[in-house]
């Protein structure tokens, strides 16, 4: 049986990131990148963050990330250097992903390790010692757990082209590599900032929804954020679709219903679009169509963005989070796909609840998309 996840370990600097790209390209899979993915959470590099709260924080976090990704994520998946180190992260991966121990020539390695790091500004682990001492003694410590925990070893040319690298690659592993995504066709219907449509098609370029055809974006509000960025994105079909004076919800939806119709798109995605659907539209497109909620539903239902942040906050909750469902009729009562928790820590306020719940709202529609 195919395990869902192809997991490249090895040192860093040895390719994983640039090589798992080009293997999620060439099976058209997903591809993720745990210290970006990582990053994308803490919203800053690993190197800021490690030197503000140090190694140990960095790897709780990554063990979250981790475990995350272990669960919800079939693809093409890099860890960082040290991420097998931690045998809670060993022992998840273990079980949805074939390890494969990506090996270069070490010396060549380690050359572009010391050549590169001004540049790449790397944490240091022991900065008592030169970098090329401490890369010594990391390759040391860690290339037995590479191949004592691997399946399978591949050596690839660290000069070679990446692509024809990348090719060898999925020949070895052919047999193991999971099935790719459907291709999905995506309406985005906004009337907010866009930030979460933006995270998307962030989330489409660093290859983690290969299988994703955004065809269509509406907004009825014609000044809204969202709507900038669709158009620098270039989503061919964009409609910005006002709500005249006196029009009412059936009446505004059967106009909205025409454009869906010729784009015919497999899933519509609510991120920040603020009308309430009427029934003729629930009827019609609600099992398709996916809006997401800042809380974990039925908690706070009826309340919108930093209200529900402000009421986590009072009610002193230990976990908020936010919830995808399907649309119907009565508002947040849809049937629930999907809901991705977040820890409440002390020092939280309402724009860190809102960060990090949106940051989950982004990682939850590619959840959803991925999906076979």
């Amino acid at each position: 049986m195919k395990k869902q996840n192809i997991v490249l370990i090895g040192f860093r600097g040895a390719g994983k990131s640039t090589f798992g790209r080009a293997i999620a390209s060439v099976t058209n899979l997903p591809f993720a990148d745990i210290d970006e993915e990582v990053e994308f959470l803490i919203g800053e590099s690993v190197g800021k963050f490690v030197e503000k709260h140090g190694w140990q924080v960095f790897r709780e976090v990554e063990q979250r990330v981790t475990h995350d990704f272990c669960r919800n994520f079939s693809g093409i998946l890099s860890t960082g250097g040290g991420t097998i180190e931690n045998s809670k992260n060993l022992q998840n991966l273990k079980k949805t992903g074939v390890f494969v121990f990506i090996n270069p020539e070490f010396k060549k390695v380690r050359k572009y390790l010391i050549e590169s790091d001004k540049e790449k500004k790397r944490p240091r682990f022991n900065p008592s010692i030169s970098l090329s001492e401490e890369i010594d003694q990391m390759w040391n410590q860690r290339k037995t757990i590479y191949q004592a925990t691997a399946e399978i070893e591949i050596v690839p040319d660290f000069d070679g082209k990446c692509m024809d690298e990348a090719k060898k690659m999925v020949k070895i592993l052919e047999k193991l590599i999971p099935p790719s995504p459907p291709k999905r066709r995506v309406a985005i219907l906004s009337s907010s900032n866009g930030t979460t449509l933006q995270g998307l098609l962030n989330a489409q370029k660093k290859g983690r929804i290969p299988n994703v055809e955004f065809c269509l974006f509406v907004t009825d509000q014609p000044e809204c954020g969202a709507l900038e960025k669709a158009k620098k994105a270039k989503i061919p079909r964009i409609e910005v679709l006002e709500a005249k004076k006196n029009i009412d919800r059936e009446e505004y939806d059967r106009g909205l219903m025409n454009i869906l119709r010729e784009q015919n798109p497999d899933i519509i995605l609510l991120a920040g679009w603020m009308r309430i659907l009427s029934k003729l539209y629930c009827d019609q497109f609600g099992s398709v169509t996916i809006n997401v909620h800042p809380s974990l539903l039925p908690q706070f239902a009826g309340l919108k963005g930093d209200e529900v942040h402000q009421k986590v906050l009072e009610y002193e909750e230990r976990y908020t989070g936010c919830t995808f469902h399907r649309v119907s009729k009565d508002v947040d009562t849809g049937e629930i796909v999907l809901q991705r928790k977040v820890l409440v820590e002390e020092n939280d306020t309402i724009e860190s609840l809102r960060y990090k719940v949106q940051n989950q709202e982004i990682l939850g529609f590619c959840e959803l998309l991925e999906k076979r």
